[in-house]
């Protein structure tokens, strides 16, 4: 390997640690200001690097703000994709719809109540809702769709009988019993008393799967 080659590299990995300082630094500041209360040069003060850099990576800030975006809801959506096929293809058939939505329910909440990385994500998209700068279909592309596609025919295929519009109205319902819990959790532990009111996590996981399952049971058997 010649010297302008490792030249290279190094400029190569120097830049790439530059933009991973960026993203990271964005996505803390972002989650605690806003998008309009943060500047470039807060960005890239807490980064380390010059006024430059976002520019230079990213084109712009709001550019900065979509890239903090899509790879939050990547791994999310890794996550959840995973935690369903994994479910199918542990039981080698259609598994209980208890067992598939627990298992999804637990990759629902690991990705909202990890101790930082949730905690940037509920404020991001707490902030986001209030002031929205993203594309609408950003949301749609990289985690409604796929994940919900996903939910719903792992469950057409456990529920014999459940038509595709009510599975994808089982999987709202099921969603929004996860956004409410992980809301009530993160309440909890801020607030004093709101935790009086909850059963340890594993209880309410099993409570959502048992109630959802019996729900889109009836949904199955219901006339169309």
């Amino acid at each position: 390997m010649t010297v302008a080659d490792q030249h290279h590299i190094s400029q190569s990995e120097l830049g790439a640690q530059t933009r991973e300082r960026l993203v990271e630094a964005a996505e803390r500041l972002f989650a605690q200001q806003g998008f309009a209360m943060t500047s470039v040069r807060d960005i890239t003060a807490a980064a380390g690097c010059n006024v430059a850099a976002v520019n230079y990576h990213f084109g712009s800030k709001l550019n900065l703000y979509q890239e903090v975006f899509r790879r939050r809801l990547a791994a999310i959506r890794q996550q959840r994709v995973a935690s369903i096929r994994d479910t199918m293809a542990r039981t080698g058939s259609p598994p209980a719809l208890e067992q598939l939505i627990e298992a999804f329910a637990d990759a629902f909440l690991a990705s909202l109540m990890d101790e930082r990385r949730g905690h940037h994500l509920i404020e991001l998209i707490s902030r986001e809702l209030l002031d929205p700068k993203l594309p609408r279909e950003l949301f749609l592309s990289e985690v409604v769709e796929p994940v919900h596609g996903e939910l719903a025919r792992a469950m057409m295929a456990a529920a014999p009988g459940l038509h595709p519009g009510a599975a994808r109205v089982c999987v709202i319902s099921i969603v929004g019993q996860l956004l409410q819990v992980a809301q009530r959790l993160r309440r909890a532990e801020r607030e004093t008393g709101w935790e009086a009111e909850l059963p340890p996590l594993p209880a309410i996981v099993d409570q959502i799967a048992r109630f959802s399952a019996a729900g889109v049971r009836a949904c199955a058997e219901a006339p169309e």
